[in-house]
């Protein structure tokens, strides 16, 4: 069985979400030992190296997911951030930005539409 390259970027993955989840539990106070987590512990011992690695390619494929559009959401919101304080200069200074220039365009058209109208009504 040939190992595809990118599930073994996956397992780098899973292998990093596996101690961010292990950190994150015993910060959180729920480190503690309980028989459900000595049983997951017992059950996972028997598994082949095959399925581990299997489980830890799904994991790593999943959280890369997660972060890929996390960080989707962050670059959205620093550019409308980027974009207000662009926006803010520009009023400062008087310039005018495209924002200012589709709203008057918009205007113009309704006004030109408005004329139209009134004059072929007579």
């Amino acid at each position: 069985m040939a190992i595809e390259l990118d599930r073994v970027g996956y397992v780098g993955i899973g292998l990093l979400a596996k101690m961010q989840d292990l950190i994150q539990d015993f910060t959180e106070g729920k480190g503690e030992e309980t028989e459900e987590k000595v049983e997951a512990e017992e059950t996972a011992e028997k598994k082949s190296w095959k399925e581990k690695f299997e489980e830890l390619a799904d994991l790593g494929e999943e959280r890369y997911e997660e972060w890929v559009e996390k960080s989707k959401e962050g670059r959205g919101k620093f550019e409308d951030k980027i974009r207000d304080r662009a926006n803010r200069v520009f009023s400062e200074f008087g310039l005018v930005t495209k924002e200012d220039i589709e709203e008057l365009e918009a205007k113009i058209t309704k006004l030109q539409r408005a004329i139209k109208k009134a004059s072929t009504g007579k």
